[in-house]
């Protein structure tokens, strides 16, 4: 009975927020940035297509990225590819910017893993700016599209702070590899 009447005081909150919210939904947002001593043409063009594998490490329940079907450079809006991840799952991502030096946006939907049942995709956004000092500023955001307002609040209790975590790993090896390696 208990389960019952929560089950239909989360539809009523959910139901009011949606009022509130129209047809807009606030989206659960992981952002991190790092400067680099590194020039941003340099930086930008290393980082764009970066081999996945690389950067992406296991970090506690989020898989690391084994590998992808990409057989060209990763640079060309509209290319496409499959991401594999160490525990057999897989999602696909779209390019979809290039701004030269300044921006690369990319969507990865189609998720097997268990992110299928709360994230319908995720908006991912890079950012390059040059600081006064020459340094690079990145600011990297992942807007994440969820399916409804539980696999919201699932997402912001139980991903957010590994995804966080993960990005933020992710761009501490690209600063070391633009700033030992150049």
């Amino acid at each position: 009975m208990h389960y019952k009447s929560l089950l239909i005081l989360i539809f009523m909150v959910n139901t009011q927020i949606q009022a509130k919210e129209g047809k807009q939904k606030k989206l659960p947002t992981v952002q991190v940035s790092i400067e680099i001593e590194s020039p941003v043409k340099q930086s930008f063009e290393y980082i764009v297509p970066v081999d996945l594998p690389h950067i992406f490490k296991r970090y506690k329940n989020l898989p690391a990225i084994d590998s992808t079907n990409a057989k060209e450079i990763w640079y060309t809006p509209g290319m496409q590819r499959t991401i594999f991840f160490e525990d057999g799952n897989s999602a696909h991502e779209y390019l979809l910017t290039v701004n030269p030096h300044h921006d690369f946006s990319y969507r990865i939907d189609s998720f097997t893993s268990p992110l299928k049942r709360l994230a319908k995709q995720i908006n991912g956004k890079w950012v390059f700016s040059e600081t006064k000092d020459g340094k690079t500023k990145i600011v990297w955001t992942y807007e994440i599209e969820h399916k409804n307002f539980l696999a919201r609040m699932m997402i912001n209790i139980l991903v957010r702070n590994n995804m966080r975590s993960l990005l933020n790993n992710a761009l501490l090896i690209l600063k070391e590899d633009l700033e030992k390696h150049g």
